[in-house]
């Protein structure tokens, strides 16, 4: 036996080998125990989107018919992402940066992109959770003042109340865009506040801290989804919602656009692309089987929306039996929540505690999902980059959560929910698609599925499921690319509009006219420039480092093939022949055995 295989078996059997001459060794952080990291994992998945999101897609898309779609995309899009990044993470053992630029430096931008668009989602996310809050504290008096109109003499109040107090009271909203009104709303300002310090103190310590919160951020919310399921199937009219719900309608299945909803939507609600997963990945031990993880998340977060769907569509069912409603007549997001299920809840006996629990929950699913976003940024920009020098990582979290904040005051003025939605549609939709082609096409054609599948027989002792290794390299790219497309000619031919709060014009209950409060108004020139600005932020990354770094064409050839394993840290101009070629298991600290760049072990 010569000394290059001794050394090869010795690799093998987890032998510990030192690192080069002046690197040092991974001593980070890490997880509690696994239940924290699946809990971490669960909480940054389901989020608000499970609530008032997919229950509108399925509704609108045909029903109980969506649901074909749905999870035909779970396997084929959302399952193996979530393989991914997890994988990724865990076996590069680096957050979204360090971890795809070890792959090829062409893909540092991948995750500097990962970076841009979550700061994008921190800013604005908060603000969000900030209306919870506002919700929460009013829902603790004896008679919440959306059940009513004591507080106003506008006649419009009477025919709306939940929808003129949303408007009126919390955003104090103005008719445009361009309107700041009377300048920031300090209720706001200070819920704000309050809602970056719950979300400061839940990673100060990074996922030590993390870890901790998810024990109660991502367990209590299915208590209180439990509390409002139970309540909202045994309500009168239940049977009216959950048939709009569920009722199939399968001649929708021809329309292509219920499958591109159900694809986005998977993409989306897994939390896919903003680099958190595989930064949460990257503290797990080595040897931790990443694939029944990736799974457990995935299929969870799929379930959680079917009761979410189930336990909404029931409590609007009774909105319609009680007030007549239209159960037609909502619409995803805030106008679902903010409105229509508040003013579902006002019609419930013991008001104020269906309504305390339903914003709870609110509140623990969209602060699990921001503190586990922000945890995600927070290691590739202290760890990765470096950014923050030695300062200690309760500073570092600190100022950027200071400066979050500050940009967070945009939201607050008048207008400040018209400019949220410019957040919400342009830097976290089409860039987190652009993210997920390059990071799938980097994984199955760059890094190689082969290679993918020797770095999984290393971490969990099997191999990668052949479902897997056929979705990444072929199925999953395909969907993701077709996913892109859509987008993009869809926006450019797409009128761009707001919802606008114009209030209501009483004349039209005396002439028996439909009462509208809002109006769809276009953006402005400016609002688009800003937006296209946003997308240019999250994607300028990705384009340049894929230019200065771009690979050779004997590397692209080889990769095609699937002929190359990149060994970590080569460069471009570096490439070697098939036969020199070695897989190279980097770095890896699992808390006992250390793997180092020089250390090469032969393809299974």
């Amino acid at each position: 036996m010569t000394g290059k295989e001794e050394v090869d078996i010795e690799i093998r059997k987890g032998s510990l080998v030192e690192p080069p001459e002046g690197e040092e060794k991974n001593e980070e952080e890490a997880w509690g125990n696994k239940t924290q990291f699946i809990l971490a994992c669960i909480g940054l998945a389901v989020g608000l989107g499970n609530v008032w999101r997919f229950p509108y897609l399925l509704h609108k898309n045909g029903g109980g018919a969506f649901l074909i779609p749905y999870f035909l995309m779970l396997i084929v899009e959302g399952l193996p992402m979530m393989y991914v990044e997890m994988a990724i993470g865990q076996y590069f053992r680096g957050g979204s940066i360090i971890s795809w630029q070890k792959i090829h430096p062409c893909f540092k931008g991948v995750g500097l992109c990962c970076v841009v668009i979550s700061s994008f989602l921190c800013i604005y996310y908060v603000m969000v959770i900030a209306w919870i809050i506002n919700y929460l504290w009013v829902s603790l008096r004896p008679v919440p003042p959306y059940a009513g109109c004591e507080y106003t003499d506008d006649v419009c109040c009477k025919y709306d109340q939940t929808l003129y107090y949303w408007y009126t009271v919390v955003l104090k909203a103005t008719p445009s865009i361009n309107d700041f009104g009377t300048g920031p709303a300090w209720h706001l300002v200070l819920f704000l506040v309050l809602a970056w310090i719950v979300t400061y103190l839940c990673v100060f310590q990074g996922v030590k801290s993390t870890g901790k919160a998810a024990y109660f951020a991502a367990t209590f919310p299915y208590i209180c989804l439990l509390i409002l399921l139970v309540r909202g199937v045994t309500l009168p009219g239940a049977d009216i919602g959950l048939k709009a719900l569920f009722n199939p309608e399968w001649h929708r299945l021809a329309d292509p656009r219920v499958w591109i909803d159900a694809a986005t939507q998977i993409f989306f609600s897994l939390s896919l692309g903003f680099g958190a997963l595989v930064a949460f990945a990257s503290f797990m031990p080595y040897k931790n089987d990443i694939t029944k993880d990736s799974i457990l998340v995935a299929i969870i977060n799929c379930m959680t929306s079917v009761l979410a769907g189930i336990c909404i569509y029931s409590i609007l069912g009774f909105r319609t039996y009680s007030t007549g409603a239209d159960i037609n007549d909502v619409s995803a997001g805030t106008g679902l929540t903010f409105v229509a299920i508040t003013e579902a809840v006002t019609q419930m006996a013991g008001t104020p505690f269906f309504a305390f629990i339903f914003f709870f929950m609110l509140f623990n699913l969209g602060i699990s999902s921001q503190f586990g976003t922000l945890a995600g940024l927070v290691t590739p920009l202290y760890n990765d980059l470096k950014v923050f020098g030695k300062a200690r990582k309760e500073l570092c979290v600190a100022l950027l959560a200071l400066i979050f904040m500050i940009f967070g005051l945009l939201f607050t003025p008048g207008n400040g929910e018209y400019i949220l939605q410019l957040f919400n549609n342009y830097p976290v939709t089409m860039p987190l698609l652009v993210v997920g082609v390059v990071e799938i096409i980097a994984t199955g054609w760059v890094f190689g599925i082969e290679n993918f599948d020797s770095a999984i027989r290393d971490m969990t002792g099997r191999p990668c499921p052949l479902y897997f290794k056929i979705s990444i390299k072929y199925v999953s790219p395909s969907i993701m690319i077709v996913l892109l497309v859509w987008l993009l000619v869809d926006s450019i031919m797409d009128v761009e509009t707001y919802g606008a709060f114009v209030n209501c014009n009483p004349d039209d209950a005396m002439a028996n006219r439909t009462i509208k409060f809002t109006e769809d108004l276009p953006l402005p020139s400016w609002a688009r420039a800003v937006g296209g600005i946003m997308i240019a932020m999250c994607v300028f990354p990705v384009c340049v480092y894929g230019i200065l770094n771009h690979m050779s064409w004997e590397e692209i050839k080889q990769c095609y093939f699937g002929k190359r394993v990149y060994e970590i840290g080569e460069t471009a101009k570096s490439a070697v022949k098939l036969d020199e070629v070695k897989v190279n298991y980097v770095a890896h600290n699992d808390g006992d055995h250390v793997y180092s760049d020089g250390d090469k072990i032969a393809p299974v």
